[in-house]
């Protein structure tokens, strides 16, 4: 048997944090004797002060302007998956006379494309290249949820940053699969919005994310696991430390390799001979090199050898190995924003050789 209840109020004001407190009626409209469930509604007076937020909040709901079958069962998708990087959906309502679903989601800022709508988010502030830091940390959190879609049994093959959102808490921007488009458009139009419109563009920009983009196009609904691990040592995801790992561990290894200098050499991102001015202009006056060849002969090694390419590999992988001592003396002190300054495509053009050389 239902029951009618009756009513609460709270009153208005202004608390001391300078939010403003909303006068409220609370109804119980009726409780289920057999369920114990309550229905309520909330009354609140018109004409009230205006409490325009001056910030924005989370979104919460998404309108899906499609009611076919295909829609819900996306839906129903998303409600099931559980992951960070996967949009969460909690319900959704049939709106009667309108074309579209609202979908009641976990709180998301705005689009990703909103985002990359500054071409400046993409690159590198220092190296000025594809991608930042935060871009990089994006594409690689979309591949894995990607995969974990995959591995849940599902599979959505229109990825795209138009339909991707991303939440952002504490500047920290957490990426929200949600709708999807073709995966293999989305990075081609990042590099060129990129090229369009980034001021200090060159033509070493976009190397890596083009070569990422043209690797995905391969990729089809039965390829994406392997697919997530051929891509994960892409150098588009390097970050400092695995670049650093690279010129220390790796580079080392192709100092007596002819086959792979020789394959360098004839690279149009090789330093002409001598090398040292390509670095410098002014060789003797430059802190690392000065610092490298000291460094060198406190170790009875001699001189680098300016028209050596193998001597020039040896002074870019010394660096990297060598970094915290260099910071000792050279303050503030960043070994790989120095090298991509001067040699953008170096490690994108050595890993390739050596890749192709296995």
């Amino acid at each position: 048997m239902a029951q009618s209840s009756g009513s609460e109020s709270s009153g208005g004001g202004k608390d001391n944090d300078g939010s403003t407190r909303i006068p409220f009626t609370l109804h119980r409209v009726f409780r289920d004797d057999d369920t114990s469930l309550c229905s309520l509604y909330l009354e609140m007076p018109s004409g009230m002060e205006d409490i325009s937020k001056s910030y924005a909040y989370p979104k919460v709901f998404l309108l899906v302007n499609d009611k076919d079958k295909s829609q819900k069962d996306c839906l129903k998708m998303m409600h099931n998956l559980i992951h960070e990087n996967v949009l969460g959906v909690k319900f959704w309502e049939e709106v009667e006379g309108e074309p579209y679903i609202r979908v009641y989601v976990e709180p998301y800022t705005a689009f990703v494309s909103e985002l990359l709508k500054n071409a400046e988010f993409a690159v590198h502030p220092i190296i000025h290249s594809v991608p930042s830091r935060d871009f990089r940390k994006m594409v690689w959190a979309a591949i894995n949820a990607l995969d974990y879609i995959r591995e849940s049994g599902n599979y959505h093959g229109n990825f795209s940053w138009r339909t991707t959102l991303y939440h952002e808490a504490n500047g920290n921007i957490v990426v929200k699969l949600a709708y999807f488009e073709r995966k293999r458009a989305s990075l081609e139009a990042v590099s060129r919005h990129v090229r369009n419109n980034y001021a200090k563009f060159q033509n070493q920009t976009c190397c890596l994310i083009d070569d990422l983009a043209s690797k995905l196009k391969s990729v089809t609904k039965f390829s994406v696991g392997t697919a997530k691990h051929d891509l994960e040592d892409h150098d588009f995801f390097w970050d400092e430390k695995r670049t650093k790992m690279f010129f220390a561990y790796e580079v080392p290894k192709i100092f007596k390799n002819e086959a792979v200098k020789n394959r360098f050499r004839a690279l149009p991102t090789c330093p002409t001979l001598p090398w040292k001015t390509k670095w410098s202009p002014d060789p003797l006056s430059d802190p690392i090199l000065i610092e490298m060849e000291k460094y060198r002969a406190k170790h009875g090694l001699g001189q680098y050898n300016e028209n050596s390419f193998e001597d020039f590999l040896r002074f870019i992988s010394g660096m990297y190995t060598h970094e915290n001592l260099l910071r000792k003396q050279i303050e503030n002190l960043v070994v790989d924003a120095e090298v991509r300054v001067r040699f953008p495509r170096l490690s994108y053009d050595l890993n390739t050789i050596i890749r192709g050389a296995a």
